[in-house]
């Protein structure tokens, strides 16, 4: 088998367990970080639930899921946000939501996403979203 036969037996066993240990390790160590980043054990708190729901709404156009996780307004103020959420334009479909990480620092958390959307002339593109959010409310988009 391709000359092993020549290298002592203990010597391809070490070099085996070796190589084996070493994937291992590697994919462990690749899926514990991804876990325990996502997780936020560490302080980095993963993706925010309200964010998530807050970009999900915005991109299935409900209005009224945005007005109750967005910030408090008046009357006149969320009647114009249900109306530019009415008059978005309905030919742009949104493919995919990827969350690309955030920070929070007491109760103010900023969350980014990248936003995948395919037009009605199938050009695809990606569009970056910001949330600041404070005590559970989406503040700001950008």
């Amino acid at each position: 088998m391709l000359g092993l036969n020549l290298i002592p037996p203990l010597v391809r066993t070490a070099l085996s367990m070796l190589i084996v240990g070493g994937l291992v390790g590697y994919a462990g160590t690749a899926f514990t970080t991804t876990l325990v980043a996502d997780s936020g054990l560490l302080g980095g708190g993963g993706e925010s639930n309200d964010a998530h729901k807050y970009m999900i709404a915005l991109l299935q156009r409900e209005s009224d899921n945005i007005a109750r996780l967005g910030p408090s307004r008046d009357v006149v103020s969320r009647a114009l946000q249900q109306q530019n959420v009415s008059q978005q334009p309905q030919d742009v479909k949104p493919l995919t939501v990827t969350y690309l990480g955030g920070g929070s620092s007491g109760r103010v958390s900023v969350q980014i996403y990248a936003v995948e959307i395919q037009s009605s002339t199938g050009q695809y593109q990606f569009l970056p979203f910001s949330l600041t959010i404070i005590g559970g409310r989406v503040q700001h988009v950008d």
